[in-house]
């Protein structure tokens, strides 16, 4: 599976894992489009940004603690000194050379949207900048950064912002240890998830055709064992990082409907310090075991960490105009996924439970346990190259209880789910190349069931050269008739256009 070594694999010209020709073509065809999560993440957040000082040490300690490894006793019989290894039809095997290397991106993009406050007028954005991957590909230790400085007017530039991955990875006879600031995909779902839990999504600027780009990097140390077709991945993060979203209940891509944006604008609320997120009490770890069985890939997950979106405690706000307190609910999830491949079709199916710290639904200020489920195809269209999949996926709150207004639960469903219990979401995306795969077209949308709306995600890539690229991208949002609150109802206004060009190096 992505993000692990997976049972089956190959082996580099280091003796490493890399995906068999059977698997590759399974993820080759994977493309992406970020819409499964958006609308479970319904609440907004005020500004937690976390000092750069803390981050960086605890970011040094994951670092040096993934060096002393002792299971590199015996690594040599792997990777010994050239004199060695045994020679092949007279010749000596040729030894691997440690290398450095640098790529990334400039880029530059001008988007058009409606006016919040005049809708004939059309607002224009700036957007681009310079990203640069950094690599060291040594023996057995791999170091990575992958920078970004893409400054915007309306967003203040955060160490989220900047830092998009910084990684080292020690290798071991039988796995791997990495440690940094990691982005991590669990499930099997494409692109679409209900397991992937690693990472706080980002949705201060909406959402986008690319999930990676919405995945905050967050420190962690992770290793991965793998042995015949079976791999077991270990994670600990030191630290809670939540959901980013839009601070100001004003800003266009507030979560907010209107009665819930004034609120928060006329109300004290006690934000969580960078100093209360650090805690070594918000720890956070879980397990992955997966494996392969024929045409099957099974995996089993178990995590106990933290709901990303924060719970309000609305109590003292409605009963004597107190403050509104921010907290964040503390749950396990115990989950299964498969993925299955039959020719042309790929079939993938996510399923889980959330058990949360209020397991007896009593505390409305957090949130209560939940199941959790996901089914998906995806087929290559033959004799053309494309590739569609369609995705169902939503949830079951336990407890659920309509009839308290300040419950979390309450709150958040009043947007999400038309203050149902559950919550249901269809998901459909096609890729198809043209013109010998210099152009491709790629429609995607999701339809949130309860509340009728929608997000629609249609782009343009044309590949001028191997290293000039040009895109045209859009975004709609709105819902179908009538409807109720939800958050592509609240971002209807936020249609918009965008037309850029990025050089590759």
């Amino acid at each position: 599976m992505k993000g692990i070594n997976t049972p089956g694999q190959a082996l580099d010209e280091r003796g490493l894992a890399s995906l068999p020709p059977q698997r590759a073509r399974y993820f080759t065809l994977r493309f992406l489009h970020s819409l499964g999560r958006a609308t479970s993440r319904l609440l907004p957040f005020p500004s937690l940004r976390l000092e750069m000082k803390s981050m960086v040490s605890i970011l040094l300690v994951l670092l040096l603690a993934s060096l002393p490894l002792s299971a590199f006793d015996g690594f040599t019989d792997i990777f010994g000194p050239v004199d060695e290894v045994a020679a092949t039809e007279g010749s000596l095997e040729t030894p691997f050379a440690p290398s450095f290397g640098i790529n990334g991106t400039v880029g530059f993009s001008i988007e058009g949207m409606r006016a919040l406050d005049d809708t004939r007028e059309i607002e224009t954005a700036v957007g681009g900048g310079l990203e640069i991957d950094l690599s060291w590909k040594g023996s057995i230790v791999d170091a990575q950064a992958k920078l970004a400085l893409q400054p915007t007017i309306d967003t203040p530039l955060q160490w989220v912002d900047i830092f998009k991955e910084l990684s080292i990875t020690s290798y071991f006879e039988g796995g791997r240890l990495e440690a940094g600031l990691l982005k991590k995909e669990w499930g099997s779902g494409d692109a679409v998830h209900v397991v992937d839990v690693l990472n706080a999504p980002d949705y201060r600027n909406g959402i986008v055709d690319d999930p990676l780009a919405m995945k905050v990097a967050e420190p962690m140390v992770l290793t991965t064992a793998t042995w015949n077709d079976t791999a077991l991945e270990v994670v600990y993060k030191p630290m809670l990082v939540p959901m980013l979203a839009a601070e100001d209940p004003e800003h266009r891509w507030s979560m907010l409907t209107d009665a819930q944006a004034a609120l928060f604008s006329s109300a004290t609320v006690n934000q969580v310090t960078s100093a209360e997120l650090s805690r070594f009490t918000n720890g956070q770890y879980g397990a992955r075991l997966v494996g392969t069985f024929g045409p099957a890939d099974l995996g089993l997950v178990y995590y106990n960490g933290f709901y990303t979106q924060p719970a309000y405690d609305l109590r003292a706000y409605y009963t004597s105009g107190g403050a509104i307190d921010i907290g964040f609910t503390r749950a396990q999830l115990f989950a299964t996924e498969a993925t299955v491949i039959t020719g042309a079709f790929t079939f993938m199916f996510e399923g889980g439970f959330w058990l949360s710290e209020d397991s007896s639904a009593t505390e409305t200020e957090t949130y209560n346990s939940k199941w959790v489920y996901l089914g998906a195809v995806g087929m290559l269209i033959p004799g053309t190259g494309a590739y569609a999949s369609v995705t169902y996926h939503g949830q079951y709150i336990l407890g659920f209880d309509e009839t308290n207004p300040i419950d979390v639960d309450t709150i958040k469903a009043s947007q999400s789910s038309d203050g149902k219990a559950y919550m249901n979401t269809l998901t459909a995306a096609v890729d198809i190349p043209l013109a010998r795969e210099k152009v491709t077209v790629r429609l995607a949308g999701t339809y949130q069931i309860e509340t009728k709306g929608y997000a629609l995600l249609p782009s343009l890539m044309y590949s001028i050269s191997d290293d000039l690229v040009f895109k045209v991208a859009g975004r709609l949002f709105g819902a179908v008739g009538d409807a109720p609150d939800s958050l592509f109802k609240t971002w209807a206004a936020n249609d918009s256009l965008a037309v850029g060009i990025t050089y590759l190096f």
